[in-house]
């Protein structure tokens, strides 16, 4: 059976008080991005439900990852 990807990219820009160290915010933050399970979890069962929906439950899920990053956009 053929393989297909599905991507969903999610970005989000905040505007932070200046003086905010990107390095700190990056040692804080993705650690707690990176644990959200429940989020990761919610994004495969979308794919999973879309694509079931499709091919009428024939789709079959082989692998899912997720990457974080917090950079600064003027970079």
């Amino acid at each position: 059976m053929p393989l297909i990807m599905v991507t969903s990219a999610i970005t989000t820009v905040f505007e932070v008080p200046d003086g905010v160290d990107i390095l700190r915010v990056r040692q804080l933050g993705l650690s707690e991005l990176g644990d959200d399970e429940d989020a990761t979890d919610a994004v495969a069962i979308q794919h999973d439900n879309v694509m079931s929906q499709i091919y009428l439950g024939s789709a079959e899920r082989r692998t899912v990852s997720i990457s974080h990053s917090i950079v600064d956009p003027a970079e």
